[in-house]
């Protein structure tokens, strides 16, 4: 069956024929209607256009052929909990960040060290002019000498770099468990200190992989990313769609095929709550899709419900961050 027609009857464009042939196809089979279920969500779950639909029913497609060679048994994949989309209009993030979060544009020029609280996110103008977003539960700091040498500055947590060019100052970043020394470029780096693992991505540029004595591992190319676990001492560089690991500034909470477990961490970021997956089953299951950060977590919470049958409940404690429960 072809999608356009079915995003049609579900948009209310498909004419009577149409709508009978789909009704006929569902019949056919329990992997038609399997089909047509999850197809139904993800245009439920999209409040945009029929080609928004249209485009994430696609996206879900490749993923799993890349999984399977029997594209007739699409839908059987025990280990998938769900497939969750949350495309709310994402016109409405190009006129303001400040939607989805409190933020500041800041400029500094000595000393500085600032932490992100949950929930929010920062944007910084260093005194050579790089630009700096900071994501929440950050930590940055760099000296007051910042631009008399090396311009270097230290992080936990997640940015994003626009660096100023400057040949005779390089600008160095220093994380826990890697380093990367830039040559003009913007890229993100993820290290958060209760993570094993430092992730970075490079958008535009050039960028130098180090090891914290200074030795160079790698230096990556646009659309690049470069992932080292701290525990195995295993760096790993591949191609990747560049947008997956930004898309945090716009607002959004981006997954692929990731463990529950991960996604929760980034939802009590966001969230500023607690999240506890009372089965350790679940926590492995993996998941796909692209949820709001300006959405309110119980919204989040019942869509997750809705689409893998994932029980929740909240436990709101005096003076602590809100408790939440998965099973």
């Amino acid at each position: 069956m072809d999608h356009q027609q079915i995003i049609k009857y579900l948009s209310g464009q498909a004419s009577e024929a149409e709508v009978q042939e789909i009704f006929q196809w569902i019949e056919i089979s329990p992997e038609n209607k399997a089909e047509f279920i999850s197809l139904k969500k993800a245009y439920a779950l999209t409040a945009t256009s029929a080609d928004d639909a249209q485009r994430v029913w696609k996206e879900e497609i490749t993923r799993r052929i890349r999984k399977t060679d029997n594209l007739r048994r699409l839908y059987t994949y025990a280990r998938y909990a769900a497939v969750i989309v949350l495309f709310f209009a994402l016109g409405m993030f190009v006129q303001s960040n400040l939607k989805f979060g409190k933020s500041a544009e800041l400029v500094y020029a000595s000393n500085m060290a600032i932490d992100v609280p949950l929930g929010q996110m920062s944007n910084l103008t260093l005194p050579d002019g790089t630009t700096v977003q900071l994501n929440s539960g950050t930590h940055f700091a760099y000296a007051g000498n910042f631009n008399e040498g090396e311009r270097t500055v230290e992080m936990e947590g997640e940015a994003f770099f626009n660096i100023a060019k400057d040949p005779e100052h390089p600008f160095v970043v220093k994380t826990k468990s890697l380093d990367f020394k830039v040559y003009g470029t913007s890229f993100n780096v993820q290290a958060y200190d209760d993570e094993r693992e430092v992730n970075t991505t490079l958008v535009e540029g050039s960028l130098g992989v180090l090891s914290k004595t200074g030795k160079e591992f790698t230096r990556l190319v646009p659309g690049e990313n470069v992932n080292f676990d701290g525990v195995s001492k295993e760096l790993v560089v591949k191609n990747v769609n560049t947008d997956l690991y930004t898309s945090w500034q716009k607002g959004l909470i981006t997954f692929r095929d990731e463990k529950l477990s991960d996604i929760a961490k980034k939802m009590e970021r966001w969230y500023n709550v607690e999240i506890q997956i009372e089965d350790p089953k679940l926590a492995d299951e993996l998941y796909f899709g692209t949820i709001m950060k300006n959405k309110p977590i119980d919204q989040i919470l019942e869509v997750f419900k809705m689409t893998s049958s994932l029980n929740y409940r909240i436990e709101p404690r005096a003076g602590k961050p809100t408790l939440i429960y998965w099973n």
